[in-house]
């Protein structure tokens, strides 16, 4: 059977938690909350040493790292969907899951720590004295890609939705929390009000990161 260890509150076990439901597949989720802990149990260190989230165990196959997770999942149970069988299309989507790993979510998480810190736990990390400057020069060459990108097509990889979508949506999870902009980016906007729409993204959403949220 297969097992999937993660929590929505991360943006890293959502998108793997949205990819399940976008496919259709049952996996038998084991909810796992790292910030309280969960992740150091001996029985979670035994599945993935370095206790973090996601995880996915298929039979005798464990696997960590969210986009190795996408990708199995579209290629082992999904019929190739969100995938392709073309290599092509292949590399055009793998592109996006590399850039995401090595750009996107490294510029983003000490950028967001504040925000999501203080969300997580309120009563030891203060909240931002100010709200994010998303004009800082580490952030505007990638906002300006996915707006370019974007503004020439429906989705990352073209005309079709692909787990590069939901691999590059998990960071924006903390968006909304973190007062994004998205009037001045209206094309990667109108592709992140498309994910949103989804049955399979909706129904992942940890209320934690809405704007309304108060603790």
């Amino acid at each position: 059977m297969l097992h999937i260890y993660a929590t929505p509150l991360s943006a890293n076990g959502r998108k793997v938690l949205a990819i399940c439901r976008q496919l259709e597949l049952k996996p038998k989720v084991h909810i796992i909350d790292v910030y309280r802990g969960e992740g150091r149990t001996p029985e979670y260190l035994a599945i993935n040493p370095a206790g973090k989230i996601p995880s996915m165990v298929d039979g005798d196959l464990i696997l960590f790292e969210s986009n190795a997770i996408l990708i199995y999942l579209a290629e082992a149970h999904g019929n190739h969907g969100l995938w392709a069988r073309d290599a092509k299309a292949r590399g055009t989507i793998a592109r996006w899951l590399f850039w995401e790993s090595s750009q996107w979510q490294p510029a983003l998480s000490p950028f967001l720590a504040e925000v999501v810190g203080h969300r997580l736990f309120p009563q030891r990390m203060p909240a931002p004295r100010t709200t994010p400057d998303w004009t800082t020069a580490s952030l505007q060459p990638l906002l300006e890609t996915l707006e370019t990108t974007l503004g020439g097509q429906m989705f990352l990889a073209g005309s079709a939705l692909s787990i590069a979508d939901f691999s590059v949506a998990g960071m924006m999870t903390y968006f909304r929390a973190a007062r994004f902009p998205f009037g001045a980016f209206p094309a990667l906007s109108r592709w992140y009000q498309a994910i949103e729409a989804l049955e399979s993204w909706r129904s992942t959403e940890a209320p934690l990161w809405s704007t309304a949220h108060t603790p």
